[in-house]
């Protein structure tokens, strides 16, 4: 079975070429651009990894990294972001799943690298 990747970007071209990208290399993609449905998308689909934006309108990244405290699974995040502030916030970031800043506009195929980094390919099994 496919890993799943979710997608949470309220931009919905930037989200769909990443929903793409990633359906392409052979990852589940999920692709999300309502912030407030974000958690329960989440719980619904237990994804292996997490792109998640930071400035979104209602929840923006850093609300809904505090919404996954809340859940069962320590998700793995990337956040994609164009808030170039993100570096001076690194340790809460980092406190809280990231593992990966990235900045808009991102290269794709680097992007793509970080996700393998992360996980691991689209089959290959955890741990």
């Amino acid at each position: 079975m496919a890993k799943k990747i979710l997608v949470m970007d309220d931009d919905p071209t930037i989200a769909d070429l990443l929903r793409e990208a990633l359906a392409d290399e052979g990852y589940e993609t999920f692709m999300m651009t309502q912030s407030l449905r974000f958690f329960d998308a989440v719980q619904e689909h237990k994804p292996d990894l997490i792109l998640l934006d930071l400035m979104m309108q209602y929840l923006d990244g850093r609300d809904e990294l505090r919404l996954m405290e809340m859940g069962e699974h320590k998700i793995p995040v990337i956040v994609v972001t164009a808030f170039l502030d993100a570096k001076n916030e690194e340790e809460w970031f980092r406190q809280a799943g990231v593992v990966h800043i990235v900045y808009k506009p991102f290269d794709l195929d680097k992007l793509l690298d970080l996700v393998r980094a992360t996980i691991g390919g689209p089959e290959e099994k955890k741990g």
